[in-house]
C-alpha cells in the first residue's frame, strides 16, 4: 500500500480541492452562510471574507506571505508539547496558506473581534499589531500565564477526566455525540471505507477499540466529516480525529495549494517548533486529505463567551502575536510603509457592515 503521510508533528504520542473520489466531495463556497448570531456567522464565512478582499485594491494588499487565514480568539490556545510544557499556538490551520496578504489576516481578525463578546477598540487592535510588526512583544495576559503554568501532571489528569467523559470502557459514550459509521449517510460511509486503511496504517501499534462519525453544523469547519477513533496501547487510551480537509479560505484570494502542500508552511510559522503531544499531521488517501490530530482538553478556552475581561486581554495579545508572526517573514518588510490606521479602519468597518447586512 502506498500511503502518503506528511508529518507536521512527529509520531503518535511522544486546496482548490475536491477531495473525495467516488460519491463524496466537499468544497467551500464564498456565498454567505447565515448563523443565529454574528460571531458564529463570522467564523463560518472565512471564504466569504477572502473573496470580498479580492475585490478590494491598494498597496496595503501587496505584501504577501504565510497567513493564518481565519484568525480569531477561539483559534488560538495552549498546546501541550511531547517533551512537556505548553506553548501558545495557532490551533486550526485549515484556512491558512503561503500566498495571501498579511493585511487580510489583521483585517479579518479585527472584524471578528468587533462582533465577538470580547470587542476592543480598533485603535488598540491596530497599535498592538503594529508593535508586533516592529518586533515589540506584549507581556502575556494573566489568563495565559495561568494556562501555561500548569504542570504536565495536571494536563494528564485533565486529559484522563476528558477521556472518562467521552468513553465508557472500550467504547465511546453518548457524550461524545458520535454516529456509528454504519448509521452515517451513505456518502460518508463510502468516504470512510475509501480512507479507512490509510487511517489505520497511521495508527500502527495501537489497538483500535471504537470509531464513529460526527460533523459540526455551524461555525468554523461546519459540514466537514470527522472520524473519531478510540485507540489504546499499554493500557493507555487516546482519542484521535481525522478531519476531511477542504480548500483553504485564502484560496478565494489566490492559489494556496492542497493541504499537504500548504500545511508545512503554516505550521512552520504558527505552530510550535517542538513536537506536540499526540499526532498532528496530514494523512492523504484516495478519498481525500485528512488532518489527523489528538482530541485534547486545553486549559485556555473562550468558547462559552464568558470571562469578558480575560477575553479582551487575550484579544489584544493575539493581535500583537499576529504582528510578530507576520513581522518574522521577510515579505512583510514593506507592510509598515502602507499600513495606515484610516485605511485599516475603513476596511474593517466596511466588512463588519457587510456581515451585518448579509446575516440579516
Amino acid at each position: 500500500m502506498k500511503t502518503l503521510i506528511f508529518l507536521i508533528g512527529l509520531s503518535l504520542f511522544a486546496g482548490t480541492t475536491t477531495f473525495a473520489s467516488g460519491r463524496y466531495s466537499y468544497t467551500q463556497s464564498p456565498d454567505w452562510q447565515k448563523e443565529d448570531y454574528l460571531f458564529g456567522a463570522f467564523r463560518a464565512n472565512a471564504p466569504h471574507f477572502w473573496n470580498w478582499l479580492k475585490s478590494q485594491n491598494g498597496p496595503l494588499l501587496e505584501p504577501t506571505g504565510v497567513v493564518v487565514g481565519d484568525p480569531h480568539i477561539l483559534n488560538f490556545g495552549d498546546v501541550q508539547l511531547a517533551t512537556g510544557g505548553r506553548e501558545f499556538s495557532l490551533i486550526d490551520i485549515d484556512d491558512g496558506g503561503p500566498n495571501a496578504p498579511f493585511a487580510g489576516d489583521i483585517i479579518r481578525y479585527a472584524a471578528g473581534n468587533q462582533v465577538s463578546p470580547f470587542r476592543i477598540s480598533l485603535n488598540k487592535v491596530f497599535d498592538a499589531y503594529v508593535h508586533g510588526l516592529q518586533g515589540l512583544q506584549m507581556s502575556e495576559p494573566a489568563v495565559l500565564q495561568d494556562a501555561l503554568s500548569y504542570r504536565d501532571e495536571d494536563f494528564h489528569s485533565r486529559q484522563e477526566k476528558y477521556l472518562d467523559k467521552m468513553t465508557t470502557g472500550s467504547r465511546f459514550s453518548d457524550k461524545a455525540k458520535l454516529i456509528p459509521i454504519f448509521q452515517s449517510p451513505l456518502e460518508v460511509q463510502h468516504l470512510f471505507h475509501q480512507a479507512r486503511e490509510y487511517f489505520e496504517a497511521s495508527m500502527a501499534g495501537y489497538q483500535i477499540l471504537d470509531n464513529g462519525y460526527k460533523t459540526k453544523t455551524s461555525g468554523g469547519s461546519s459540514g466537514l466529516p470527522r472520524f473519531w477513533y478510540l485507540i489504546q496501547r499499554n493500557q493507555k487510551r487516546h482519542i484521535v480525529e481525522f478531519k476531511l480537509e477542504k480548500e483553504a479560505a485564502t484560496s478565494f484570494f489566490s492559489y494556496q495549494g492542497q493541504a499537504v502542500e500548504r500545511f508545512p508552511h503554516v505550521a512552520q510559522v504558527y505552530r510550535p517548533a517542538s513536537s506536540v503531544y499526540g499526532p498532528y499531521k496530514i494523512v492523504a488517501s484516495p478519498a481525500g486529505q485528512f488532518l489527523m490530530r489528538a482530541r485534547l482538553n486545553p486549559f485556555l478556552d473562550f468558547e462559552e463567551g464568558d470571562n469578558i475581561h480575560d477575553g479582551q486581554d487575550m484579544s489584544l495579545y493575539i493581535a500583537n502575536r499576529l504582528g510578530l508572526w507576520h513581522g518574522q517573514q521577510p515579505a512583510s518588510e514593506n507592510l509598515l510603509q502602507f499600513l495606515r490606521f484610516q485605511t485599516f479602519e475603513k476596511l474593517v468597518n466596511t466588512y463588519v457592515d457587510l456581515m451585518k447586512r448579509e446575516n440579516n
